[in-house]
């Protein structure tokens, strides 16, 4: 006679993590060796920077696109000098997509989250589970990575504001809570400084921490799938609350780099997600194998698109160069240049304070650049002029 089986012990083996199959291994294989190609050349700090601020921007407008938003490339470069730039009837598209690249600048460690109050308490920081542990020593290696300054803004004393001593931690409920708030800053009308998780959001965030830490346990780019496959699942079929997509789709793009220990990548999923919605969508409603399989060929896919795109941004550099001519020597264009790859908009004012130039010297930089077609002008106005890079478009 057969011994009849314990209930528990029937949620216990379903609870089991079945092995790869033979096909998720050969996908999880090919997306390791893009992944190492293309930390290969972003090794090289100045490739680095522009890579990661052109896919910041990308990523952001790609995030937004997924929630529906008609995205305009320009009235967002011009928003991110100021919203108030935008002409009315795009305003509000232009903010919410400039809240995603704030978001992804703070994942990225450029920008800190808006400053909180006296008195606003911060959340708890708690860690738990080895991969947690890694994720962190990861950060502590990114800290290092090199960056240019920002372009001051037009009303600031030219001082780019730094990351406070006291930043939670990466892939904690403080750092979660801090991405959020990051968001939450360029959309809501309320005082950014008071903005906090609520009880209810807050065990929601640990909950969703808990499912990645447990997900990313698994060894090297198994890990960093499980973790995506936890945040980057679209709608209908979300497993997590609606408040926290915008933020799970830019820990998205940190999520393979802290598994597989390649500090220097920032991928940007969500411009994989947009390019082929209708496969991610029948993925993810399939079997779990699937949509795994499918994210992992998508990762190998966005490794190589990117490794493209930093040798295109190489190309582009040169191109510039020799447009420009060969100038003075004590001429400031290729500082210029250079800054525009991290802030392809830009005003006359904000040059001129960059470069600690004349207002007259900062115009005449603009003017070579816009005889040299590198640049133009985004806004009809005759003050606040904006001009942007038109090989730089997200």
């Amino acid at each position: 006679m057969r011994a009849r089986r314990h209930p528990a012990s029937r949620t216990v083996m379903s609870e089991t993590p079945q092995p790869p199959s033979p096909a998720l291994l050969t996908a999880l294989l090919e997306a390791e060796r893009a992944l190492g190609r293309l930390a290969e050349v972003a090794q090289d700090p100045v490739r680095r920077r522009r890579m990661w601020a052109d896919a910041a921007r990308r990523e952001s407008c790609a995030a937004a696109r997924l929630d529906g938003v008609a995205v305009d490339p320009v009235e967002f470069l011009v928003a991110t000098i100021g919203t108030d730039l935008v002409p009315t009837a795009g305003r509000g598209a232009a903010q919410s997509v400039r809240a995603l690249w704030q978001g992804a600048l703070f994942t990225q460690g450029v920008v800190a989250a808006p400053a909180r109050r006296t008195g606003n308490s911060r959340a708890p920081l708690p860690s738990a589970g080895a991969a947690a542990d890694a994720w962190r020593a990861v950060a502590e290696l990114e800290v290092g990575l090199d960056a240019l300054p920002p372009f001051p803004s037009d009303d600031d004393d030219g001082e780019s504001p730094s990351l406070d001593d006291d930043a939670p931690p990466a892939w904690t409920l403080g750092w979660t809570e801090a991405l959020w708030r990051c968001l939450q800053a360029e959309v809501s009308g309320r005082d950014p400084g008071r903005l906090a998780f609520s009880a209810e959001r807050e065990a929601e965030a640990a909950a969703l921490l808990r499912r990645l830490d447990h997900a990313g346990g698994s060894p090297a780019l198994l890990g960093g799938v499980g973790m995506l496959a936890e945040l980057l699942r679209p709608a209908p079929d979300l497993r997590i609350p609606a408040w926290a997509v915008p933020s799970a789709r830019l820990m998205g793009a940190l999520a393979v780099a802290r598994c597989c220990r390649v500090p220097n990548v920032w991928l940007p999923m969500s411009v994989s997600l947009h390019t082929d919605r209708t496969a991610a969508s029948l993925a993810a409603r399939g079997r779990e194998e699937g949509w795994r399989l499918w994210l992992a060929d998508t990762v190998a896919e966005t490794a190589r698109r990117e490794r493209d795109r930093a040798l295109s941004l190489d190309r582009t550099a040169e191109g510039w160069r020799l447009r420009v001519g060969a100038k003075r020597r004590n001429s400031r264009i290729p500082d210029l240049l250079d800054a525009l790859f991290e802030e392809p908009a830009l005003t006359v004012r904000r040059v001129q304070k960059r470069l600690g130039s004349t207002f007259r010297g900062a115009q005449l930089l603009v003017d070579e650049l816009l005889e040299a077609g590198i640049l133009r002008e985004a806004t009809n106005r005759a003050l606040d002029r904006v001009f942007i890079a038109v090989d730089l478009m997200p």
